[in-house]
């Protein structure tokens, strides 16, 4: 064995047994994972029941107590075998069939994150042929978080793939759709690396169904999130690939140029953990065969999606090289230890804690197991005896992908560890390569305790794990969920100013951006300054012709003296330990506790008779008198109701209020 063998060897060993502890419980930090104690009692209550049925079986076929068939299993399993065409047809159909359900039955087919929200309205102007739309003569009145405001244009900061492809669904109406039919086509793309990759049918099948079938796969590609698409990309660069290498022809070439290009301007910090090792090995296959045709054709093709991307940034950004994402959140947005653009500081010690919060994550939500769902993968990964080319890309890659999340700021939890979506197709083949491994070592007793334990997981998972999350799931993050156009058809509004009433603390960040602070100051200014104090320091700006918020620097010297809100249901906004409030921020305070709403879910209404703004109280006039014909409603969600309703608001009565 080499020491490049060990090496990774080691490495798999030291990354599972990080998984299984709570390190980031023991790191002082605004991160944790209060679920720990649930998680381990499952592991080692249930999951060591589990392995221990899964012993006594092994033992009882031993000796003959079971008709256990050597071999039954696989043969039975083989008739999923990805290699053959229709088979693998089948199976990705009735993957998208599932994701679909997702979509619709617990994702109500709306997009339940800002981020979300903003590829919608970003493959929205794509599907119109625009790239940006005009900003608001007060922007304050419809800014968002992951919204640039640059040049007078408004436009998403994400980069172009993914909203390209939420643009074909947004032409006929059903955006949810794409997500599904893009996890049908990783599933698809999955089953022909597993025909190159994998010589025995039965792993192969188990890899592409227990793949299409993982809860977490399942739920982010029911999702609007671009991270289903960016495996999508990559495994179909890998096939590509794969097909060069045997001798395949350009079209093979292409389609792996292409996928990585596209990957590249779907997620390009994702995209490059795996070009990297896969420029490796097509340098090292290059001067092997002596060939550097299909290399520069697939350079070419990668070229084409990138060169798009760079259009598009010069278009909105003015710079080709500087995207939306880099202008919204300035030079600290990249990869690195340096002040972050928000929360603490990403130092070394942070960076780890992350990459463990991740790998602990991905144990919990990755199957819904009462095994953790590293475990198997990485137990056959220390003891498996070679790796072939394809093992050890993949190996490379998500080690790469590891280091890249290591030296990022934002904790990306969404549905599951959301970063570590590409490293799934590893950790389900080798999770399914277990047994076979353990036969090959000569273990058959092993083999069979595997076998056992890793289907009564799988049985536990859909019988009780899987349940429990999809119901979390269906209830999460109801504010979105809101249909705006759906409920104010059946309120019966129309031709009407809608103010939605958003809470003191969106408010307060909202005009923030609106006198020019970045989201990276405005959020330093937001969380480090009282509320009230806050409310009248900007009260004071916006009456200026210039305004200078530097003035609100030395507000921050008492940043330490903060508490989380005590009186507001909006914990973030922050009161000076002591502080009296006025009438004015008491009405702040009671106007939170009265209901309120979000903003994000209309921007995507397509009614041009409804005017969806956020409520500013005094800033209201602005708004009424640009729709003088038009009827005012207040947008909120009551404490006592399911959902945000439309309350009439005389228009006079605001207007003389702000008088």
């Amino acid at each position: 064995m080499t020491v490049a063998r060990w090496v990774a060897r080691l490495l798999v060993l030291g990354l599972l047994v990080a998984s299984l502890l709570p390190i980031p419980n023991w790191i002082a930090s605004e991160r944790s994972a209060p679920w720990y104690r649930e998680a381990a009692t499952l592991w080692f209550g249930a999951g060591g029941l589990v392995i221990v049925v899964g012993v006594v079986t092994a033992w009882l076929a031993g000796r003959g107590s079971l008709a256990w068939r050597e071999g039954a299993w696989s043969r039975a399993i083989a008739i999923l075998d990805p290699a053959n065409a229709r088979v693998l047809g089948v199976v990705a159909a009735v993957a998208g069939t599932l994701y679909l359900a997702v979509a619709l039955g617990i994702f109500d087919g709306r997009p339940l994150l800002i981020d979300e929200v903003i590829l919608r309205f970003q493959a929205r102007g794509y599907a119109a042929g625009r790239l940006s739309v005009a900003v608001d003569q007060d922007p304050a009145f419809r800014s968002l978080l992951h919204l640039v405001e640059h040049r007078g244009r408004w436009f998403g900061h994400f980069p172009p793939g993914w909203p390209v492809l939420l643009a074909l669904g947004e032409s006929v109406r059903a955006p949810w759709l794409i997500g599904p039919v893009v996890g049908a086509v990783a599933v698809a793309a999955w089953g022909v690396v597993l025909r190159a990759a994998e010589p025995r049918p039965a792993v192969r099948a188990g890899a592409v169904a227990l793949f299409a079938v993982a809860p977490f796969v399942a739920f982010m590609a029911g999702s609007q999130m671009n991270h289903t698409a960016t495996v999508m990309w990559l495994l179909v660069a890998l096939a590509g690939w794969l097909a060069v290498e045997r001798g395949g022809r350009w079209p093979a070439a292409v389609t792996a140029g292409t996928a990585l290009g596209m990957a590249a301007i779907t997620r390009p910090g994702e995209a490059l953990a795996f070009a990297v090792p896969a420029a490796v090995w097509a340098a090292h296959w290059g001067w092997r065969r002596r060939s550097v045709g299909p290399l520069l054709i697939i350079a070419v093709a990668a070229a084409a999606p990138v060169a798009a991307m760079l259009w598009v940034n010069h278009e909105t950004t003015g710079s080709a090289l500087v995207s939306g994402y880099r202008l919204l959140w300035g030079a600290h947005q990249a990869l690195g230890f340096h002040p972050a653009p928000s929360g603490p500081d990403h130092t070394m010690t942070r960076g780890f804690e992350l990459v463990a919060l991740y790998l602990l994550r991905l144990n919990r939500y990755l199957f819904e197991a009462p095994l953790p769902g590293l475990l198997a993968a990485a137990t056959a990964l220390v003891l498996a005896p070679r790796f072939s080319a394809v093992d050890r890309y993949l190996l490379a890659s998500s080690a790469a992908l590891l280091l890249l999340y290591f030296g990022y700021w934002h904790d990306g939890f969404y549905l599951g560890p959301r970063f570590l979506l590409p490293i799934v197709p590893l950790v389900v083949l080798w999770t399914v390569r277990l047994p076979s491994v353990l036969a090959e070592l000569g273990w058959r007793f092993a083999s069979r305790a595997a076998t056992v334990s890793l289907g009564l997981a799988g049985l536990v998972a859909v019988g009780h794990g899987l349940p429990v999350r999809a119901a979390q799931n269906a209830a999460f993050q109801p504010g979105f969920r809101f249909d705006p156009d759906r409920a104010a058809a059946d309120a019966g509004i129309a031709n009407a100013v809608v103010l939605v009433r958003e809470s003191w603390g969106a408010q307060l960040v909202a005009r923030l951006w609106a006198l020019g602070a970045s989201r990276p100051d405005g959020e330093r200014y937001y969380r480090n300054i009282d509320s009230c104090l806050l409310d009248q320091a900007l009260a004071d700006l916006e009456r200026t012709a210039a305004p200078d918020l530097g003035r609100l620097v030395p507000m921050m010297a008492d940043s330490a003296r903060l508490v989380a809100s005590p009186f507001s249901p909006d914990t973030s906004e922050r009161v000076l330990d002591g502080a009296r409030y006025d009438r004015r921020c008491l009405d702040r305070i009671a106007e939170d506790r009265a209901g309120t709403a979000l903003l994000a879910p209309t921007i995507l209404s397509r009614r041009t008779d409804l005017t969806f703004v956020r409520d500013l109280q005094a800033r209201n006039r602005r708004v009424l008198e640009a729709y003088p014909g038009r009827a005012v409603f207040l947008l909120r969600r009551r404490p006592d109701s399911a959902a945000p309703r439309f309350e009439p608001v005389s228009r006079d009565s605001i207007l003389r209020l702000v008088q």
